[in-house]
């Protein structure tokens, strides 16, 4: 099921994304860029273009596609003032409409796969990715593995000030995508050989990151609060405060990674 509006399912979040959304380990960025073919990466949601200037860095040529023209803005800034050239463009796109782009290498999907129509999607990097290419979907958290333990303490001030009931933006509710884990949905398509890669990653973040971090959320954005935004903040901060009033959060996540290949390959 694809969301009507994709472009404002992130609106308001783009500049604190760029800050405060920890970058996907390097382990997995490093094993993307060496994989064989070589060859053009394409970047499905790239946000803030974190992902993609990552692979740029290690001398893959990137092209990072997402709905919103305000993230667009800011990957390319970030990518001017890094120095890059020609190995990484961006532009605003529907990541359910990518036939007639040119064959690539690869996909790389850094947790975004949950907000498109999965299969829509794959069925379409069938026609775009090379024989032997691959699909690389990067997840903060693995399915079954634990958040952060502040995690249920923002959700219990979310629940206060905005209800039950997640958004997925300004102008949406949050779906369930139908099909299962992300295994299972290409498990069902042509890039059915998978391989898992598991990390454990050590987070230490301050107050101020542990809020710019929720600011990133599709479902507790700034444009998703509105005028409730200072009141949340305000009870955010003293929840917090109160379970850690060191005001250094920490705790061990376990990002993931699936490598997805053609079977016939």
């Amino acid at each position: 099921m694809r969301y009507a509006a994709p472009a404002t399912l992130f609106a308001g979040t783009e500049e604190d994304y760029s800050t405060y959304r920890p970058p996907h380990p390097a382990v997995f960025v490093n094993h993307v860029a060496g994989l064989h073919p070589g060859g053009a990466v394409l970047d499905l949601g790239t946000g803030p273009g974190s992902l993609a200037l990552g692979l740029a860095t290690r001398d893959r040529h990137v092209v990072g596609i997402d709905a919103s023209p305000k993230m667009i803005e800011i990957a390319r800034n970030r990518a001017a003032e890094e120095g890059f050239g020609d190995e990484v463009e961006f532009r605003v796109g529907d990541v359910h409409e990518l036939i007639g782009l040119p064959k690539v290498a690869g996909v790389v999907i850094g947790d975004a796969f949950h907000w498109f129509d999965r299969a829509s999607v794959v069925r379409q990097l069938d026609e775009l990715v090379v024989p032997g290419g691959f699909v690389a979907i990067m997840m903060s958290f693995a399915a079954g593995s634990a958040k952060p333990w502040w995690y249920p303490l923002a959700d219990r001030v979310i629940h206060r000030h905005l209800g039950i009931v997640r958004r997925a933006g300004p102008d949406a509710l949050h779906h369930e995508q139908p099909g299962g884990d992300h295994e299972t949905v290409l498990r069902s398509s042509a890039f059915n050989a998978l391989t898992v890669m598991r990390t454990d990653v050590r987070l230490s973040m301050s107050l101020d990151q542990v809020m710019g971090l929720q600011y990133t959320q599709a479902y507790s954005s700034p444009a998703v609060l509105g005028d409730r935004l200072a009141e949340f903040d305000a009870d955010l901060r003293r929840l917090l405060l109160a379970a850690e009033p060191g005001g250094m959060f920490t705790a061990t996540i376990q990002p993931a990674m699936i490598i997805a290949r053609r079977g016939e390959d």
